[in-house]
């Protein structure tokens, strides 16, 4: 909800008589939209967990309540009121989330998850669930991960992004192995953290090493005005130096316009408006980074890193045409 919507309902209950069912109703719009989230709407939470989402709901809403009766009468400019007030009930939503998101609620989706058949509708719904509910929990390991590696604070999230990414995949994939009884699916999480960080920091330091000794290299080797060398050059080490080249205007303009069609893959079915095309030109030629496309796209860094990496990996001979 936006504040102009707040500002236009408080102005609604401030020019409306006291004591009247419409200085009600009004009020209670007003909560019921400051409270709303998407675990008191969803009806598949609802029927796993209907009575502590209702009880939970009730409180956040009492606890707003007391919230907006304590200002709407301190306060007289509308807007700062409503700003105020949109702060305050953003602060108690995260706060009731989590009394709601309790490891007994994501073993539950966990399990949910097992007994679904895999690839069906009511597995991909659970799996899309327990995500969000543990992004909401935060409670994933991320301090004291590779004390001994010497990693950039940005190199450590990126390893920790990818490392959480890997270890929810390997372990969704393995799901038909947990067991509630032996301990909680988070702890199960944060098992594996640690060791996938391990690999992810290994890849980003290597990769950045390697990087840097072929880029000196390739800087006294090879000529970027030589097309010849530049195409053998680009087919044999694609994946790790495209960026060289990132001033040629030219081909960039090519794998924009795409004339073989062979590089518009959308990254997800259900994100077709974003294709390798616009991975491959954002991460060469914008200056963008795979964390900041994530934040841009709404969509998890891990995702965006993975479909680059393999796409790059199957295309980049094709990718020597344009340079022909």
């Amino acid at each position: 909800m936006n504040t102009e919507e707040l500002v236009y309902l408080l102005k609604k209950y401030q020019n409306t008589s006291s004591e009247t069912q419409e200085k009600t109703n009004i009020k209670t719009k007003f909560i019921a939209q400051l409270s709303s989230c998407y675990w008191w709407h969803s009806r598949y939470i609802i029927n796993l967990f209907g009575e502590e989402v209702q009880q939970i709901k009730k409180d956040l809403q009492t606890e707003i309540e007391e919230v907006f009766q304590l200002h709407v009468i301190r306060k007289n400019d509308l807007k700062e009121l409503a700003v105020f007030l949109l702060k305050e009930a953003t602060i108690l939503q995260k706060k009731y989330q989590k009394k709601l998101i309790t490891d007994k609620f994501i073993n539950t989706l966990a399990i949910e998850i097992k007994n679904a058949q895999p690839n069906s509708f009511q597995r991909k719904q659970a799996v899309q669930c327990l995500i969000k509910a543990m992004e909401t929990k935060n409670t994933y390991k991320k301090q004291g991960l590779g004390s001994n590696l010497q990693l950039s604070p940005q190199d450590y999230e990126d390893a920790f992004l990818e490392a959480k990414g890997e270890s929810i995949r390997y372990i969704l994939d393995n799901i038909d192995r947990y067991d509630e009884i032996r301990g909680d699916f988070m702890a199960w999480i944060n098992h594996w953290i640690p060791i996938k960080f391990l690999d992810a920091a290994g890849r980003i330091l290597g990769i950045k090493k390697s990087q840097s000794k072929k880029q000196e290299e390739e800087k006294i080797s090879i000529s970027p005005a030589d097309p010849n060398s530049m195409k053998e050059y680009l087919f044999e080490n694609a994946e790790k130096e495209f960026a060289y080249y990132q001033q040629s205007e030219e081909i960039k303009n090519l794998i924009k316009e795409d004339p073989n069609n062979k590089l518009g893959k959308p990254i997800r079915k259900d994100r077709t408006d974003i294709t390798f095309k616009d991975v491959l030109i954002a991460i060469n030629w914008e200056g963008e980074t795979f964390k900041n496309l994530s934040k841009t796209w709404n969509i998890p860094y891990t995702t965006i890193k993975s479909f680059y990496e393999r796409e790059f990996e199957q295309v980049k001979a094709d990718l020597t045409e344009y340079l022909q």
